[in-house]
C-alpha cells in the first residue's frame, strides 16, 4: 500500500484507487494516467463511508433509486447544495450517463480533481460506446474540457497538452499552422490575418498589408505551402489594405462563412495555453530554458495575442 495514501479507507482506495480505471484513457488517447493515483494525499478528498457506499451502489447498478441516494449523500457531504438536491430530485429519472458528469462537476467544484476524473471516465465511457468508430474526442462534449482541466490543476502539464491536443483535433492544429506561416511570409508587408471564413473544405484568409496589388504575387506560392500543414483544405487568399477596413462578412454568405469558435474548442485552447505555461515554468526551474523557450513559442503560434505567453517569452529573450 502507498504511504501517501495509507489513511485512505478500503472503500475509497477501491473506488478511487484502481489504476484499471484509466486504462481506456491511456490506450485510447496519447495521455498515460499512470502519475494521477499517487497524487490522492494532497487533494482535499471526501472519504466518508456513506457516500463511497452510495456511489459503489450506483455504479453496480443503475437506477433512479441508486442515483438519488447518490444525490443525497453529495447533499450531506456539502458537494452540492441542498437547493441543488431539492431540483434535482424530481428529475433524476431524465439522467442517465450525463449523471456522472454531475458528479465529476461536483467534485472539480470541490477542488478533488482526481476523484472527478474517476467519474468524467465513467461519462466518456458512455459516450464512446454509443460511437465506438470515432478516433479522436469530440469537442462539443464539456467533459473532454473538463479533463483537460482537472490534469492542469493536477499539476500534470504533459499530460493536459497531450489530452488537449488529441481534443482540439488535427484541423485546429493545421489552422494555428496555416496562420503562423501566412504571418511569417507576410510580415516584411505588413501582413496582419484579419479574418478567415470557411464553407466545408474551402477557407479564406483575409489578410491586410501595405501594398495588396504587391501581396498578390505570394498568392500562388503560399497557397502550395499551405498544402503542407493542411492538406485537406482548399486555401485562398484575400489581400485588403493596411489601412482600408475589413469588408463586411455577410452571415450566410456563399461560399463562405464567418469563422466562430464553436463548442468547447476555446476552452481546450486554454487548457493547452495554460498548460503549457505551466510546463514551461517547470522546465525553467529545473534551468531547462530552451525547452522552456520551445513550449512557449509554440503556445504563442497558437494564440499570438495572448499576452502572458508573450511577457513570459519577453523575460527569456
Amino acid at each position: 500500500m502507498n504511504p501517501k495514501t495509507s489513511h485512505l479507507s478500503i472503500g475509497f482506495q477501491r473506488l478511487y484507487g484502481d489504476a484499471a480505471v484509466f486504462e481506456s484513457f491511456s490506450t485510447r488517447y496519447p495521455v498515460s494516467f499512470r502519475r494521477v493515483l499517487p497524487l490522492l494525499a494532497p487533494e482535499s478528498v471526501v472519504d466518508d463511508p456513506q457516500l463511497i457506499a452510495a456511489e459503489a451502489v450506483h455504479l453496480a447498478n443503475r437506477n433512479d433509486a441508486t442515483r438519488r441516494d447518490v444525490v443525497a449523500a453529495y447533499a450531506r457531504c456539502g458537494l452540492i447544495s441542498q437547493v441543488d438536491a431539492t431540483a434535482l430530485r424530481p428529475v433524476v429519472d431524465y439522467f442517465d450517463a450525463e449523471f456522472f458528469e454531475l458528479m465529476g462537476d461536483s467534485y472539480a467544484n470541490a477542488g478533488s480533481f482526481v476523484c472527478a476524473l474517476r467519474w468524467y471516465r465513467e461519462f466518456i465511457v458512455e459516450l464512446e460506446s454509443q460511437n465506438p468508430d470515432s478516433n479522436t474526442a469530440p469537442d462539443t462534449e464539456s467533459v473532454y474540457a473538463s479533463v483537460g482541466y482537472c490534469l492542469y490543476s493536477l499539476g500534470l502539464f504533459e499530460e493536459a497538452i497531450a489530452w488537449s491536443k488529441s481534443c482540439l483535433g488535427p484541423r485546429q492544429l493545421a489552422e494555428t499552422a496555416c496562420r503562423a506561416l501566412i504571418e511569417s511570409e507576410t510580415q516584411l508587408l505588413g501582413g496582419c490575418i484579419r479574418g478567415v471564413e470557411r464553407s466545408g473544405n474551402r477557407t479564406r484568409y483575409t489578410v491586410s498589408v501595405f501594398d495588396p496589388a504587391q501581396a498578390e504575387q505570394l498568392t500562388p506560392q503560399l497557397k502550395l505551402a499551405l498544402q503542407t500543414p493542411a492538406p485537406f483544405q482548399e486555401s485562398y487568399l484575400a489581400w485588403i489594405s493596411a489601412e482600408g477596413t475589413m469588408p463586411e462578412i455577410q452571415p450566410g454568405g456563399y461560399p463562405f462563412q464567418p469563422e466562430r469558435e464553436a463548442g468547447n474548442l476555446t476552452r481546450h485552447r486554454m487548457n493547452l495555453l495554460f498548460a503549457t505555461c505551466g510546463h514551461a515554468d517547470a522546465l525553467l526551474a529545473q534551468g531547462q530554458t530552451t525547452e522552456a523557450k520551445e513550449l512557449l513559442s509554440e503556445a504563442a503560434r497558437l494564440e499570438p495575442h495572448a499576452d502572458f505567453i508573450q511577457d513570459r517569452l519577453k523575460t527569456l529573450a
